[in-house]
């Protein structure tokens, strides 16, 4: 009678850890998982704030136009 108990109480705990285990490798892949997001969106905000400069410093035009809206860099 007590081992069929011990065979029980064995078969409950490892249950238990493969319930922890399971739960722990979601947590886990789902904290993997938004750090590829952010970085992803770090990689395409630097990408955008590139092409805005290139296109920007690029315009001879463009910075004509927007002197008055400036500041010297003199002052």
């Amino acid at each position: 009678m007590l081992g069929r108990i011990q065979l029980y109480a064995a078969a409950a705990g490892a249950f238990i850890l493969g319930l922890l285990g399971i739960y722990w490798r979601g947590r886990s892949a789902g904290a993997e998982a938004e750090r590829d997001r952010q970085v992803r969106r770090r990689i395409e905000a630097m990408q955008t704030a590139k092409d805005v400069r290139d296109d920007v410093e690029g315009d001879d035009d463009l910075a004509t136009r927007a002197q008055r809206w400036v500041r010297d860099n003199d002052k």
